[in-house]
C-alpha cells in the first residue's frame, strides 16, 4: 500500500468515526427527549466492510436475528438496516414503552404495539446517523418507513442487497450502545449504499 493510500485510509476512518460520534450523539439526545430521562452513549465503532464479509462478521448466515430496515433515496440510494438479537430488540421495546412486552399473536415475534415501538426506535436511531451524514456532506437523504422481520441473518442481508439494487459491495458498519438508568442496548447498524452512491458519499466527505 502506498503512503497516499495509507493516508486516505486514515482519513476515511477519521471521517466515519466523526459520523459515528455525531450520529450516536443525535440518537442519545432524541431518545432522552422521547423517554424523558437521560440516555448515554458508549464510544461507537465504525468500519467499512465488504458485503461478502458482513455475514460472518455478524455471526453467520443461519443466526436468527431481528432486522429493522428502511430504503433510502435522495442524493444517494441504498438501504439502512439494524441487526438485533431478540433480547436486544426486547430491551429496546421495554426501554421505550417502560413496561414488559405484550403477548405476541401466534407466529409473530412481537405484538403490533411492541413492533411499532421497535420500528420507531430504530427510525430515531438510524435517522440520527443519516442526519449526521447529511450534515457532513450536504446530501439529501430520505428514509422510508421502517419494516421489521425476524429471520436468518443471511436472508435479511440478501433482502437488503436486493433493496439496494444488487450493486453494492461495501457496507458502512456502525456498532453502538445507548443506556438509560433503567435499561440499555447495543446493536449493529448497516448503511448499504449502491455503488454509485458509495462513490458520491466518499467524494462528498472528501475521501476521494
Amino acid at each position: 500500500m502506498s503512503k497516499t493510500d495509507e493516508n486516505m485510509d486514515i482519513l476515511k476512518k477519521d471521517v466515519f468515526r466523526e459520523i459515528a460520534n455525531i450520529g450516536a450523539g443525535h440518537a442519545s439526545n432524541a431518545l432522552s427527549m422521547l423517554l424523558e430521562c437521560p440516555v448515554k452513549q458508549n464510544i461507537p465503532e465504525v468500519q467499512l466492510v465488504h458485503l461478502e464479509d458482513m455475514t460472518e462478521l455478524l455471526g453467520g448466515p443461519e443466526r436468527i436475528v431481528v432486522g429493522v430496515g428502511m430504503h433510502i433515496s435522495g442524493s444517494i440510494r441504498g438501504y439502512l438496516l439494524a441487526i438485533l438479537d431478540f433480547p436486544q430488540a426486547e430491551n429496546i421495546i421495554e426501554m421505550v414503552r417502560n413496561q414488559p412486552l405484550e403477548k405476541a399473536p401466534e407466529g409473530l415475534p412481537f405484538s403490533p404495539i411492541d413492533e411499532s415501538a421497535l420500528k420507531e426506535s430504530v427510525n430515531i436511531i438510524g435517522g440520527s446517523y443519516l442526519t449526521a451524514i447529511s450534515q457532513m456532506t450536504g446530501l439529501e437523504i430520505i428514509p422510508t418507513t421502517p419494516f421489521a422481520t425476524m429471520e436468518m441473518l443471511g436472508a435479511i442481508l440478501n433482502l437488503a442487497l436486493v433493496q439496494a439494487g444488487q450493486e453494492s459491495d461495501t457496507v458502512m458498519y456502525f456498532k453502538s450502545g445507548l443506556f438509560s438508568s433503567e435499561a440499555g442496548f447495543a446493536g449493529d447498524l448497516l448503511l448499504i449504499p449502491d455503488q454509485q452512491s458509495y462513490q458520491i458519499l466518499l467524494q462528498s466527505l472528501g475521501c476521494l
